[in-house]
């Protein structure tokens, strides 16, 4: 998808929705200053153009027994688009993998993984990263702390 210049009124609504997604449209148009209506039609026109790509709850993973994380960034020789993509997917299998990074620099792929313990993070870069086709190197770091933006804006 490529840049997509927002209205102020679009930049509101993408600003309201995330932060909560569960707004109604009723609501969402008292607070924009629009009828319902027109509310619906901007929400619409936003999400067939993708620029909202979907809703979504938001999990406390501690709630599901995963309350350490970590990046393993990993190394991959040869560099070739087979054993990369082959690479990623095994990563994406994992129940574990929260997210995978194709990056540029001495690392070529940066895994962020949520576990219960060290003994399972231990295990997961034993058996399913550090013995993977093309995986010449990996580091794990542990994550102290996690904060992400929920409310990101438009660049102008």
């Amino acid at each position: 998808m490529s840049f997509q210049s927002l209205s102020q009124t679009e930049c509101q609504i993408a600003t309201i929705l995330q932060s909560d997604g569960r707004t109604t449209k009723r609501a969402l148009a008292e607070q924009i200053g629009l009828a319902p209506s027109t509310t619906l039609e901007k929400v619409r026109d936003l999400e067939q153009r993708g620029v909202i790509a979907g809703y979504h709850a938001d999990i406390n993973l501690e709630a599901l027994g995963r309350s350490m994380q970590a990046f393993v960034s990993i190394r991959v020789r040869p560099k070739t688009e087979p054993i990369v993509e082959a690479l990623i997917e095994r990563l994406w299998d994992l129940p574990e993998t929260l997210g995978v990074f194709i990056v540029s620099g001495d690392d070529d792929i940066l895994v962020h993984l949520g576990v219960r313990d060290t003994q399972e993070l231990r295990r997961i870069v034993l058996q399913n990263i550090a013995n993977a086709e093309g995986v010449v190197d990996e580091t794990t770091s542990l994550i102290f702390e996690y904060r992400r933006k929920h409310v990101v804006t438009a660049t102008e």
